[in-house]
C-alpha cells in the first residue's frame, strides 16, 4: 500500500503541480502578493461569500472548473503510454483502488479544500450554518465521486469529461500560419482554452478590484499582466506539438525568417486579445493611453520566448515548466526597475535570434536524435 501510494504521489501529484507552477505562481502573487493587508483582504471576502448566496455559488462553480482541470489532468496521466503500469492498480480491487485514488484527489485539490475549510470558519464566526452545510457537501461530493471516475479509467470504462457548452462555433477564419494552430487549440484543446482565459481574466478582475494605487505606476500592472500572459503557458506548449506534428510542410516554403517570426508573434496577438481588450477595465487608473504599447509587447514577448524556447532542444513539459518559472522570476526583479518599453524590445530581439538560430536545426536536432534512437533499439533487438 505504501509503495502503491508513493508512485502515485510521483507520479500523479508531485507531476501536477510541476505542470501548473506557473498558474499558482499566478495565482499566489494575486491573492498575496498584491494586497496591503492580507489577512483582512481574505477575511473580507470570505465574509462577503458567507453572506451573499450568489458569490458563494461563483465561487463554487470555480472550484468545479478548477476540479474539471483536476479530473482531466489525471485521466489523460493514466492513458498516457508512459503510465501504462497503473492498469496494475486494478489487481488490488475496487475499494483499494479507490482509496488510492481518493489520496490523488484529496492532495491535487488540496488549494480548494484549504480554502474551502477557512470559509467555512469564516462562516462559523458568522454563524451561517446553511453556508458549512453547502461548502461541506460540495466538498465531500468532489472528493468521494471523483475517485470512482478514476477508477472507471483504470477499468477503461471511462475516457474523460467533455464540456458541452463549449462547442465550437463556426467562425470564418481565413487560415494562415498565424489562425491555423489557433483554429486547432479552439476545435481540439477548447476546455483547455476556456479554463486558460477564465483564470488570466478573473485575476485581471481581481487586481482592478482590491489593488488601489495612491500614485501613478504601472508596474503592479505590468507585473500581474505578466502572471496572466504565463497562465497561456500551457496553450504555447500545445501549439508547440502542433506545429512539429502537422506544420512541418511549412518550412518548405520560400518565406523569409522575418516574415515567419511575424506570423508566430501576429498568432499570439490574436491568443492574448481577451486579455488585451479586458485590460483597459483598469484606464487610466493603472495606465495612461501612451502606455498601453508596453503592456501589449510585454505578453507577445513573453509568449514569443516561451514558443522558441521549445525550438532549443527536445523539451518535455517538466522542464518547460523550470523555463517558465526561472523567465517569470528574473523579469519580476527586472520590472520592479521600471525599464519600460525597452524591456519588452529586447526580449522581442532575443526571441526573434532564437527563433532564426533554432527553427530550421530544431528539424535536424529531432531527426538526429530519433536515427540514434532507432540505432540503438535496432542493436538491442539483435543482442
Amino acid at each position: 500500500m505504501r509503495t502503491a501510494i508513493s508512485i502515485l504521489q510521483k507520479v500523479l501529484v508531485n507531476y501536477f503541480y510541476r505542470v501548473n507552477a506557473a498558474l499558482f505562481l499566478f495565482l499566489f502573487f494575486v491573492l498575496f502578493g498584491l494586497p496591503y493587508d492580507v489577512g483582512g483582504f481574505h477575511i473580507a471576502i470570505a465574509t462577503i461569500i458567507v453572506k451573499n448566496p450568489l458569490f458563494l455559488f461563483i465561487v463554487m462553480a470555480i472550484w468545479l472548473l478548477y476540479n474539471l482541470k483536476c479530473i482531466d489532468y489525471t485521466v489523460k496521466q493514466i492513458k498516457e503510454p508512459q503510465q501504462q503500469f497503473l492498469f496494475c492498480l486494478n489487481n488490488k480491487g475496487f475499494k483499494t483502488c479507490y482509496l488510492l485514488l481518493s489520496y490523488v484527489q484529496f492532495f491535487i485539490y488540496m488549494p480548494v479544500f484549504a480554502y474551502a475549510i477557512f470559509i467555512i470558519i469564516i462562516a462559523f464566526k458568522n454563524h451561517a450554518y446553511l453556508c458549512i452545510t453547502e461548502i461541506m457537501v460540495f466538498t465531500l461530493a468532489v472528493l468521494s465521486i471523483t475517485p470512482v471516475l478514476y477508477v472507471k479509467v483504470l477499468q477503461r470504462a471511462f475516457t474523460g469529461i467533455a464540456i458541452s457548452f463549449l462547442k465550437p462555433v463556426s467562425i470564418p477564419v481565413v487560415k494562415t500560419y498565424s489562425t491555423i494552430p489557433l483554429i486547432y487549440i479552439w476545435h481540439s484543446r477548447k476546455q483547455m482554452l476556456f479554463i486558460t482565459k477564465l483564470f488570466s481574466l478573473f485575476a485581471l478582475f481581481i487586481f482592478f478590484k482590491t489593488y488601489m494605487p495612491d500614485h501613478y505606476d504601472i508596474r503592479p500592472l505590468m507585473l500581474c499582466f505578466m502572471l496572466s500572459t504565463a497562465a497561456n503557458s500551457t496553450i504555447v506548449f500545445e501549439i508547440h506539438n502542433f506545429e512539429s506534428m502537422h506544420l512541418q510542410f511549412y518550412k518548405n516554403f520560400s518565406f523569409s525568417i522575418v516574415k515567419r517570426f511575424g506570423y508566430v508573434t501576429l498568432m499570439y496577438t490574436l491568443l492574448l486579445l481577451p486579455e488585451l481588450v479586458f485590460v483597459w477595465k483598469g484606464f487610466p487608473v493603472f495606465f495612461h493611453a501612451v502606455d498601453y504599447l508596453q503592456i501589449v509587447m510585454l505578453g507577445i514577448s513573453i509568449l514569443c520566448l516561451f514558443h522558441v524556447s521549445l525550438f532549443t532542444d527536445t523539451i518535455v513539459m517538466d522542464t518547460y515548466t523550470r523555463i517558465i518559472i526561472g523567465a517569470l522570476l528574473f523579469l519580476y526583479f527586472v520590472i520592479l526597475y521600471n525599464p519600460g518599453i525597452l524591456l519588452p524590445m529586447i526580449m522581442l530581439v532575443i526571441a526573434f535570434g532564437l527563433f532564426r538560430a533554432y527553427y530550421f536545426d530544431y528539424e535536424k536536432k529531432k531527426f538526429i536524435n530519433n536515427h540514434i534512437l532507432n540505432r540503438f533499439n535496432n542493436n538491442n533487438l539483435y543482442l
